[in-house]
Formats: C-alpha cells, sequence, structure tokens
C-alpha cells in the first residue's frame, strides 16, 4: 500500500508516509506508536494501514514498549475491522497473539503491562471475559496470584459499589463478571498473598453483597 496517496499532512512529514508504505521491518519504531494511537481519519486507507502494521504493534505492546493506552490500541484494532472484517487466518493469528500474551502474563510477576491492563484489552476480543478468567483459574499458585492482588488494588473504586466498565469508550461492562469472579475462583489466590487494607476492604465489601454472594 502507498500511504503517500491519502495521509494528514498537517501531522505527518513525506518522509513518514514513505516509510509506512515500505517493508514493514524498516518502519521505525518511534513511528509505530504514533500511527498506532492517531485517529482513523488521517489516513486515506486506515484499515490497511492498520492490518499491515498490527504485527509490529502487537509486538511493543505486549512487551510494553508501544507506551500507548492498551484500550486505546483496542479500541483502534476494532475500527480497523479485525474482529469483523478481515480475513480468517488474520483474525485467528490475533487471538493467537492474545492467548500467548495472556498466558505469559499470568505466568510472571513483576509484568508490565499488568493484568488487568491485559484485561482491558482482551475484554474487546470476541471472546467472553469469562474465558480469560478460566485461563487464570488454571495458573499454579505464585505470580496469578499477585495479579490477583494488583487487580483488587487497581480496580477498588469501581468494585465497591459501583459499575466496573472497560474499553476505550467504557461501554463493556465487566462488573458482574469480575465480582462473581473475585468471590468464586480468586479468593483461594487472594488467601495466599500479603494482608492488604485495600483488598480486605474490597472483599468485605463484595461478601456483603447478595448480588454477588
Amino acid at each position: 500500500m502507498d500511504v503517500r496517496d491519502d495521509y494528514c499532512g498537517h501531522c505527518y512529514a513525506e518522509a513518514d508516509a514513505v516509510a509506512l508504505s515500505g517493508p514493514l521491518g524498516r518502519i521505525p519504531a518511534d513511528l509505530i506508536a504514533p500511527v498506532a494511537a492517531e485517529v482513523p481519519d488521517h489516513w486515506g486507507d486506515f484499515t490497511g494501514l492498520y492490518r499491515k502494521l498490527t504485527p509490529r504493534i502487537m509486538a511493543l505492546l505486549v512487551y510494553d514498549e508501544l507506551h500507548v493506552d492498551e484500550e486505546l490500541i483496542a479500541a483502534r484494532i476494532a475500527e480497523a475491522g479485525c474482529w469483523e472484517t478481515w480475513p480468517d487466518v488474520e483474525r485467528d493469528a490475533m487471538l493467537d497473539v492474545c492467548r500467548a500474551w495472556w498466558a505469559e502474563t499470568l505466568g510472571t510477576h513483576p509484568r508490565r503491562p499488568q493484568a488487568h491492563e491485559v484485561l482491558s484489552f482482551l475484554a474487546t476480543a470476541p471472546v467472553p471475559l469469562t474465558h480469560w478468567f478460566e485461563v487464570w483459574n488454571a495458573q499454579p499458585p505464585g505470580p496469578a496470584d499477585l495479579h490477583a492482588l494488583e487487580l483488587c488494588q487497581w480496580w477498588a473504586p469501581e468494585l465497591i459499589g459501583t459499575n466496573l466498565t472497560l474499553g476505550w469508550s467504557s461501554t463493556i461492562d465487566v462488573t458482574t463478571d469480575v465480582k462473581r469472579w473475585i468471590l468464586e475462583d480468586a479468593k483461594p489466590r487472594l488467601a495466599r498473598v500479603p494482608d492488604d487494607a485495600r483488598l480486605n476492604e474490597v472483599l468485605a465489601y463484595l461478601e456483603s453483597d447478595d448480588s454477588y454472594s
């Protein structure tokens, strides 16, 4: 594809368009991040460009080298049609990356991005959130326990009496799935982590809420 045919000349130089039109492996890493986060109307063929860049974007995202919010990248991937219009082989490849990323995340601690950040990305994929929790449940004690603690700490305000929504536009309500997972599946993990006041507050609230007990 030739990005030079139609791109925002106010935000990108011709040299950028030339680089983006060339081989994927030769595109400078410092150009991938701004393009990955850019709004679609800056490109005449946004879908084609994002399909081309996705392998590089995901490689940087998985290893915390992209420095762009995971939920924003998830939104751009969805806007590019990944889950609805890309060929099956490309969509399946993306799901394989997601599965490998999730397993590697849960098996390592400390880890960036953290599990709750990766889960925010995965929530936009065409896979039930419960699937990712099942993978979590299958992990041995250790790093996966500490990730569960961090999830409860980070999402404590939303878990205590309010709605937990994910996605760049906060449109994916995961309140029920997350709260039930904590109460029904994660409690043995959380019993193994160091005592934490924020975690205790979350658990006390959920255990007192008849909707999730």
